[in-house]
């Protein structure tokens, strides 16, 4: 079996939240849209010090992306201001921030200091040699010790390799350049006959190059490392020699705005407006389908004498959370698929049910569940099936997992809920302590009656008198007429006075319940056992049918009638 791998993610180590990126369309949108809004909030400002910042744009990255980025702002910028009468175009600071001495250092010096110059002569700030040390949502801070007050910060700061290839790494003896895999010239990976590696994630050598130069991770180099991988991989089954990669580049260009761009073909080095025109005819001939090519160009054509578009489109972010609707049977997931998502019950029943369709868990309106399987990143334990109607909530496990790995109480909570779904050892090992005696008995014979219950109109120093006398971790609710509503314990109650509105006489109508599992008189310590672990919970309710309180077991009351009855 023979593997490519290609790809990269963008780099977020060190990536600020308040930044915005450029890696899609969608990001280019998004930064058209709040460049717009910028100048409407700065038109009308009346603090100077905020129109000052909200009239400043920074790019932080001075590669491709970054110049073309910082030069098509600030065409933008100057070619829209005229439209806004207290905006004066001397007052757009758009400000490119790089580490390196020049940018485009990956062209030629000449056509990198061409690019610099031509956008310091537009108005573009230059800082080279400098990196970005933080950003806020009004500042950006340099590790130099400056500070730039901003309210745009664009970073455009490159690839990084897919946590998939890091991984990878990490976990054998591949060679790698800062997780780019190296391979030889046909690039195949060295001491693995079965494992290849092309594009961003490659260090494949540069054909004629110098030892340890390597191939950029452009579009060029990418589609004919993967021709020739193809072929390779072929020629390797077939048991025929395979042929080196050999594509040293046609060129590069790079677009700074205002008709401007600098490029390299084939040797020759073009800037201005040739290079401009250039740029433009590549790529428009790159695009796939005449039709497309025909409305590219025509849009193109349109721009040259119409002025530029300033309708404001506020593309919506991609939503973290969704509502789920399920019909009754309908199925959320099956069994071993990988999770992506944390769901909560808004209305309506999920029953997780085992392989034999027996139902182990039930979860009901205010419950979550489907941590386990994020935090252990494995497969579902159970089918999740909808007992009727139901709505729920789907959030994302991107949004979970940082909370989670952060959060040190959050962590506690989701560490305690993640045992609920795969309680078979537990259950197992605890059975094995009671015997078969009482395993068999009903719950009706061995659970506590001397409950110390509350009600909901009991006030807070009703329970503080209570604590002295009655020491339970829970204490039952039930209402008028001895109908249980849910549990309280002393946790929640605490959390509960701390509350600033909370008096001594404050009534418990606002404290938080906790529901336990709940269980018929007539039901075996066996099946009783099983619902507490299964949900986490180490005691249970018992109610007749109408939800009657009649008692409350607990696994260690078990543990101590077990030896009772050992003893007797």
């Amino acid at each position: 079996i023979s593997l490519g791998l290609v790809g990269s993610e963008m780099c977020i180590r060190d990536r600020p939240e308040h930044a915005l990126l450029m890696q899609n369309v969608g990001d280019a949108m998004i930064l058209r849209a709040t460049i717009i809004s910028r100048i409407e909030e700065a038109n009308i400002e009346q603090r100077e010090d905020v129109r000052k910042r909200l009239l400043t744009f920074v790019v932080v990255g001075g590669g491709y992306s970054g110049v073309e980025t910082a030069g098509e702002m600030l065409d933008m910028l100057r070619g829209i201001a005229k439209y806004y009468r207290r905006i004066d175009p001397e007052e757009i600071r758009v400000i490119l921030v790089h580490s390196r001495d020049r940018v485009l250092n990956t062209l030629s010096v000449d056509l990198g200091e061409y690019a610099g110059k031509k956008l310091k002569k537009r108005g573009l700030e230059l800082v080279l040699e400098e990196r970005v040390g933080a950003v806020t949502a009004t500042k950006v801070y340099l590790q130099s010790g400056a500070v730039i007050d901003t309210n745009t910060v664009v970073s455009t700061v490159g690839n990084a390799p897919n946590r998939v290839i890091r991984e990878l790494c990490d976990s054998t003896d591949i060679e790698h350049e800062r997780y780019w895999i190296k391979t030889d010239a046909n690039m195949q990976v060295p001491g693995y006959d079965f494992l290849w590696a092309a594009g961003d994630c490659a260090a494949v050598p540069f054909p004629g190059g110098e030892e340890g130069q390597r191939c950029p991770q452009t579009a060029q180099f990418a589609m004919r490392q993967g021709e020739n991988l193809a072929e390779n991989i072929v020629k390797h089954i077939q048991g025929q020699e395979m042929k080196p990669f050999g594509f040293k580049g046609l060129g590069e260009l790079a677009s700074i705005g205002h008709h401007t761009a600098v490029a390299n073909i084939m040797g020759m080095q073009f800037s201005g407006f040739i290079a401009w025109f250039m740029w433009r005819s590549i790529y428009l001939s790159k695009l796939p389908g005449l039709d497309r090519k025909l409305r590219v160009m025509i849009d193109w054509t349109l721009d040259i004498f119409f002025p530029r578009d300033i309708n404001l489109l506020n593309p919506r972010y991609t939503s973290l959370f969704r509502k789920v609707h399920l019909e009754p049977d309908d199925i959320l997931f099956n069994c071993g698929e990988p999770a992506f998502s944390l769901y909560v019950v808004k209305s309506g029943q999920i029953d997780l049910r085992d392989r034999d369709g027996k139902t182990v868990r039930v979860i009901e309106p205010g419950d979550y569940f489907g941590e386990r399987a994020l935090v252990h990143k494995s497969g579902y334990l159970y089918d999740a099936v909808a007992s009727g109607p139901t709505e729920l909530f789907s959030l994302s496990g991107s949004l979970i997992i940082p909370f989670f790995k952060t959060s040190t109480r959050l962590r506690r909570v989701l560490a305690k809920t993640t045992t609920q779904g795969s309680a078979e050892g537990e259950l197992k090992a605890v059975s094995e302590k009671l015997n078969t005696k009482l395993l068999n008995q009903p719950v009706s014979e061995v659970m506590r009656t001397d409950l110390a219950t509350l009600r909901a109109d009991n006030t807070v120093e009703d329970l503080l008198a209570l604590f002295k006398t009655r020491k339970f971790s829970v204490y039952p609710i039930v209402s008028e007429d001895g109908k249980l509503t849910g549990g309280l314990s002393r946790e929640d109650f605490f959390d509960f006075i701390k509350r600033e509105e909370v008096t001594r006489d404050s009534t418990l109508q606002g404290v938080e319940l906790r529901h336990l599992p709940i269980i018929r008189p007539d039901a075996t310590v066996e099946h009783a056992l099983e619902q507490m672990i299964r949900s986490g919970r180490y005691k249970c309710f018992i109610t007749d049918e109408e939800i009657n309180l009649l008692g409350i077991l607990t696994v260690m009351d078990l543990f101590g009638e077990a030896v009772e009855q050992a003893v007797n």
